[in-house]
């Protein structure tokens, strides 16, 4: 009975996933300079790389289209309204 309940309370939470929480306010896209804030800041890019990584095999999000040499990065949730 316990293991269900702790099963059943690890599959409705949601991933803490910057990336997600990221998009999920602005659901159109971003590139990864502009949810590091800047093109210029290198620490928070190579901090962002590893969440994009994981968020990306998990299928949470979806590298899109090319932007000004950038890849746009969407949520899967949203792609599927559209598609």
């Amino acid at each position: 009975m316990e293991l269900d309940s702790i099963k059943k309370a690890n599959l409705d939470k949601t991933p803490d996933n910057k990336i997600v929480k990221l998009l999920e306010k602005s659901p159109l896209g971003l590139t990864l300079p502009e949810m590091a804030g800047g093109p210029r800041q290198i620490k928070k890019i190579k901090a962002l790389r590893s969440h994009l990584t994981i968020a990306i095999k998990e299928g949470l999000v979806m590298p899109v289209s090319q932007r000004a040499g950038y890849t746009v990065y969407k949520l899967v949730k949203y792609l599927n309204s559209r598609y």
